[in-house]
């Protein structure tokens, strides 16, 4: 297991716990990423709360089936409780607490639109700039207590940007962990959307290392790099690169 995997489910290791991940849907995504500091950032598209299947350990309990009923009700209601501090109060399949988070997003200085459309999913529109400091990631949740971006930047020691994308992973990385997700198919849960979207590193910087398919391309002075993402790729798969900035 490579090191970038141990991280993150270190990194995930509470949400697997409760059977949760916020992750992408369908969408369009950029950074750019510039010698003089600066940054932008765009989002457009799907992000849903993905619930997994239930523990499986929990039907080998052996159990009556009144006892069992009590149980699985306890244990509902301590992972919901678990769920709502996560995800600062949102809980999968909760359509009113979910428009309410929604709501609270859109407070929230970057968030140009959060609608929740049903089905634990939602349409946001998402867009910030600024000067770049020591570390970005999107999405930040208030009040959540875990954090699992779809974006993450990281200062290295030497002023190196490492970019990482932990929730791109999808069903073939982290959120795979959590057990078989219906990804675009039937369940008697939820049915989630699959993971397909694209995203794009704009630099005038060095790239040191990046893990796209077809590499780096120029356009005047700057380059470009683009990631098809369909969450089957797996942690090592997900997009990375490193970018070196002058200043």
């Amino acid at each position: 297991m490579g090191r970038y995997y141990r991280w993150a489910l270190a990194l995930v290791a509470p949400l697997l716990l409760t059977g949760c991940l916020l992750i992408p849907g369908k969408f369009e995504s950029q950074l750019r990423l510039m010698n003089d500091g600066t940054y932008s950032f765009t989002y457009t598209g799907q992000m849903q709360m993905a619930e997994g299947d239930d523990n499986p350990m929990s039907s080998q309990s052996g159990m009556g089936d009144d006892d069992a009923d009590n149980g699985g009700q306890q244990d509902d209601d301590q992972k919901n409780l678990a769920m709502s501090a996560i995800f600062g109060g949102a809980v999968p399949g909760d359509d009113e607490g979910l428009k309410k988070f929604a709501e609270q997003l859109a407070k929230y200085d970057g968030w140009n639109k959060v609608e929740y459309v049903g089905n634990n999913l939602f349409e946001v529109e998402y867009a910030v700039s600024g000067n770049f400091d020591q570390m970005f990631a999107f999405p930040t949740m208030t009040g959540a207590t875990m954090q699992f971006p779809f974006v993450q930047i990281i200062r290295r020691s030497g002023g190196e940007l490492e970019v990482l994308t932990p929730a791109m992973a999808g069903p073939g990385g982290l959120a795979g962990a959590m057990g078989p997700m219906p990804m675009g198919g039937s369940s008697e849960k939820t049915k989630m959307e699959p993971i397909d979207g694209v995203f794009t590193i704009v630099t005038d910087g060095e790239v040191l290392t990046n893990n796209t398919e077809d590499g780096l391309t120029l356009s005047g002075g700057t380059k470009n790099m683009r990631w098809k993402v369909d969450g089957t790729s797996g942690p090592d798969g997900s997009p990375r690169a490193i970018v070196k900035l002058a200043n």
